[in-house]
């Protein structure tokens, strides 16, 4: 008679409750941990932890609608997270700070990032028109038609995306209606810096007028998955 080998027990866990205790604690550790950040490269790391919390949910539901979901949010998360650490990177070049107290007056000295900055964090924030809102809606819509049972951890995913919002909208406050700074030069961004930074402005906004493509290259890219 053959031993029990570790790898038995695996079809014994309850997979999708696991890692819906390990979606429920990135979306919650990582948010709560940016809480309290200054510093914006931290802040934007822990902020990653929580993404990739939402991002597991496409897994828990563990449905074609899920995949895609996943699939979804991941695309929306290149663009939005990309632009958000590249405008953190070139205020730091430029002033040698990852400070968000430095931050003030950014609007007067940078509008293109400002700008830029607004709509990656409002793409983090899941607010449409962009892309990051469709990451959310594809995410917490495969948990939703799970069924009752799954309505708690929809909310918990909800309540997270709320305490982001906040921390999110205290830098889009500091930098656009906090003063100070008022002493500091001009940004002069190279040109090739502003064409990055106007590309992945354009991949937050862009696909939601190509959205049948989108959604076809997920379709294809499950199909050829699946080997159909």
């Amino acid at each position: 008679m053959e031993g029990t080998g570790a790898w038995d027990l695996a079809g014994t866990i309850d997979w999708p409750h696991v890692l819906m205790f390990v979606s429920v604690l990135s979306m919650t550790i990582g948010n709560v941990a940016a809480l309290t950040q200054t510093n914006m490269k931290r802040l934007l790391a822990y902020s990653s932890i929580a993404h990739a919390g939402y991002i597991m949910m496409g897994v828990v539901a563990l449905s074609e609608n899920g995949a895609r979901g996943m699939m979804v949010y991941l695309l929306a998360y290149v663009f939005m997270n990309l632009g958000a650490f590249l405008v953190v990177t070139l205020v730091h070049n430029q002033d040698g700070t990852f400070d968000l107290r430095d931050y003030p007056g950014l609007s007067r000295r940078a509008p293109l990032l400002t700008v830029a900055m607004a709509i990656f964090l409002l793409s983090l924030m899941g607010i449409p028109p962009l892309v990051g809102f469709m990451g959310k809606l594809y995410v917490f819509a495969a948990i939703i038609e799970k069924g009752p049972q799954y309505y708690w951890y929809a909310v918990v995913g909800a309540v997270n995306a709320a305490i982001a919002a906040f921390y999110y909208a205290r830098i889009l406050k500091t930098m656009i209606i906090d003063s100070g700074n008022e002493e500091k030069p001009a940004f002069r961004l190279p040109l090739a810096d502003s064409a990055w930074i106007l590309l992945l402005i354009l991949g937050n906004v862009v696909p939601l007028f190509l959205w049948s493509h989108v959604e076809g290259w997920t379709r294809a890219s499950l199909s050829l998955y699946a080997g159909r």
